[in-house]
């Protein structure tokens, strides 16, 4: 039986709308179909907006090409347009949207599924984001230096010394410890614990509703951050580590979004602008510099926190497949073989 969707109707709140009466992707119908369909497939709260947006950029899209009950096709087609413009891991989040959306309402008995067999994109087995060797890190976290300013304010001046101490100790956290930017939002002052002879920091990993991992803080990070939370002043376990300094939300935790761009802004600064060097390049530095400098595959995921080791074995690939110097070889072999030119055919 299908399930029973009515919605108020746009122009008499009292009168109803029936799906079965109407196209899926008029407004309020999808906006209604929508929000039992997060619920149906117990989307976390943080994860809605995501989900939302990728869903309602396909019914813009149906709405946009007149279509008003999409086919198998459709999707297809859809698919390959987003390809041109879009990298192939995102338009894969668009697409399993979609499917998982379908899904919904053919076990709510509202429509068949139109998307069991739609394939994603194919993508490469690797990562898809570089990573930093000991110098461009360094010149990453020298970037949040202090530089002498002309005719400055007490009030400027401060609030500069705080960013800097932020953005310092932030780079240097998830350099040291390959935290991800989520990790890096939930933590709270009062997630720095001492552990034995250790100062660790509890995380709240992706997807998980607690924080019962740590990672490890070594001295030098711990000083950078010591230094910052020293200027913020007393803190409570449950304020934020890491806060906003505008002024429209000051001492507010920093979002995702806003800890990317400091990310991103110290390596466009330390000349390091790549669309493959982003906040989570850090995470892939620490585990590659980690694995170079004699640490076992074992405490590597350990750290990462990977549930499947093969995850931490692509970055062994990785290493291998840099230090593989068979192009180097043939190169030599052949330019090493060519005589060296005369004076007359120079």
């Amino acid at each position: 039986m299908a399930e029973d969707i009515l919605l108020p109707a746009r122009d008499n709140p009292d009168s109803e709308l029936s799906v079965a009466d109407h196209s899926l992707f008029e407004p309020q119908i999808i906006a209604g179909l929508c929000r039992k369909w997060l619920i149906y497939n117990d989307i976390s709260p943080r994860s809605r907006e995501k989900y939302t947006q990728w869903l309602k950029a396909f019914a813009q899209w149906s709405r946009g090409q007149g279509i008003t009950e999409p086919v198998r096709e459709d999707i297809i087609r859809y698919r390959d347009e987003l390809s041109r413009n879009k990298q192939p891991s995102t338009v894969n989040n668009y697409i399993r949207a979609v499917k998982s959306f379908y899904r919904y309402l053919e076990a709510a008995g509202i429509r068949p599924d139109i998307t069991r067999g739609i394939r994603c994109l194919k993508l490469e087995a690797g990562f898809r984001k570089g990573y930093l060797n000991e110098q461009q890190c360094a010149d990453v976290i020298e970037t949040q230096k202090l530089e002498p300013a002309q005719e400055e304010s007490n009030a400027a001046r401060e609030r500069r010394i705080l960013t800097s101490a932020r953005n310092q100790a932030l780079l240097i956290l998830i350099m040291t410890t390959g935290m991800r930017t989520i990790e890096v939002r939930r933590a709270d002052y009062g997630d720095i614990q001492i552990q034995g002879d250790s100062r660790i920091l509890y995380v709240q990993g992706k997807g998980k509703n607690e924080k019962g991992q740590y990672v490890k803080i070594p001295d030098e990070t711990w000083k950078a951050l010591r230094s910052y939370l020293a200027l913020r002043g007393p803190l409570s376990p449950r304020d934020p580590l890491f806060a906003s300094i505008s002024n429209r939300d000051a001492g507010q935790r920093l979002t995702t979004r806003s800890i990317s761009r400091i990310c991103k802004n110290a390596l466009i600064e330390a000349d390091l602008n790549s669309s493959r060097l982003t906040a989570h390049s850090l995470r892939h530095t620490n585990a590659t510099l980690a694995l170079k400098n004699g640490a076992s595959v074992e405490q590597v995921q350990q750290v990462l926190r990977h549930a499947d080791i093969n995850t931490t074995m692509i970055y062994v690939h990785d290493i291998d497949r840099e230090r593989n110097a068979a192009e180097d070889l043939v190169a030599r072999a052949i330019f090493d073989e060519l005589p060296e030119p005369t004076e007359k055919q120079a």
